[in-house]
């Protein structure tokens, strides 16, 4: 979640004007007295939700304890009951709560965990790092700066790329760089919709992609290339359709969620329809959880159930 908040290292001059246009839409819509939550980020476990807090360096668990944390909290994670923590500033990855911590590469922007391993993408440079739950670096990947989301999904990683509209895919098994999708108009961010299946929030498109994944992309490196996805012989209207541009997906068993930053726009999604969750959130105060989607406010945490059979 990630990913509200974050300063960029000499970004591209496209990419660092669509963000200042879009905090500044995003404050817009919030009073003065709420302008802070710009500065905060949820975090959901399988249990657990997390609240950074990049003004006060700290990190709250709910119905938990609240740790400092070193300069600039920008993403987290948790390993069955620990929270690692993703400092940009201080450039450190940290155990909440104890004083172990290591260096990473510069701007550092995600953190992800897969088997008990963290992965650790540092914008500015494009390095993915591989780190111990006792924070040892073991390895690291090579890959291109400035990606606008990074996820593991099934065995491999994903980096998404909007200028270029492809994601970059790297092995978790051997950490080399697999090849590149191509796929819409501007993607954004990407999460799992089950299975093989990829969404992919494209603003511009005003569209969630939904496209095959590993095992087209295992297919095709068989044959010795990587093709584009979208329209070679996946099913038609395998998309779903905003009334505004959504830049954020999220998606957690059958439940998939969006959301548009400069609106502050929070939609539920399936196949057949799109429903409007609540209006006027701050980009990061958003998670989507096992019991559904819970929203900071500034003051109490508030759950919106998703039933069965709903968007």
């Amino acid at each position: 979640m990630k990913k509200s908040g974050l300063r960029w290292r000499q970004p591209p001059l496209w990419l660092a004007a669509a963000q200042a246009a879009t905090r500044q839409r995003a404050a817009a819509l919030l009073p003065q007295s709420r302008q802070l939550l710009l500065a905060i980020t949820l975090i959901a476990g399988p249990k657990q939700i997390a609240i950074l807090d990049g003004v006060r360096n700290e990190v709250r668990v709910v119905d938990g304890a609240t740790y400092k944390t070193n300069e600039t909290p920008v993403d987290a994670v948790f390993v069955k009951n620990d929270l690692y923590v993703l400092e940009r500033d201080s450039r450190t990855l940290s155990l909440a709560g104890t004083s172990k911590r290591v260096q990473v590469d510069d701007d550092p922007a995600f953190v992800r965990e897969s088997n008990g391993r963290l992965y650790v993408y540092s914008r500015a440079t494009g390095i993915v790092q591989e780190i111990t739950r006792d924070l040892a670096i073991t390895r690291r990947l090579a890959g291109s700066p400035f990606a606008s989301d990074f996820e593991i999904i099934g065995r491999n990683g994903y980096l998404v790329f909007p200028r270029e509209a492809k994601l970059r895919t790297f092995s978790l098994s051997s950490m080399t760089m697999l090849g590149e999708i191509k796929v819409g108009a501007v993607p954004v961010d990407l999460a799992s919709a089950g299975g093989n299946t990829l969404a992919i929030a494209d603003p511009s498109a005003k569209r969630v992609w939904l496209i095959e994944g590993e095992q087209t992309l295992t297919q095709a490196i068989a044959r010795g290339f990587i093709r584009g996805l979208l329209g070679l012989g996946l099913a038609p209207n395998r998309h779903s359709e905003f009334p505004t541009g959504v830049d954020r997906v999220a998606s957690r068993g059958r439940s998939r969620v969006a959301y548009d930053s400069s609106t502050g726009t929070l939609y539920r999604f399936d196949d057949h329809r799109v429903t409007v969750i609540e209006r006027n959130v701050a980009p990061g105060s958003w998670a989507l959880t096992d019991d559904g989607i819970a929203v900071w406010d500034g003051t109490a945490l508030r759950l919106h159930k998703i039933g069965a059979g709903e968007p």
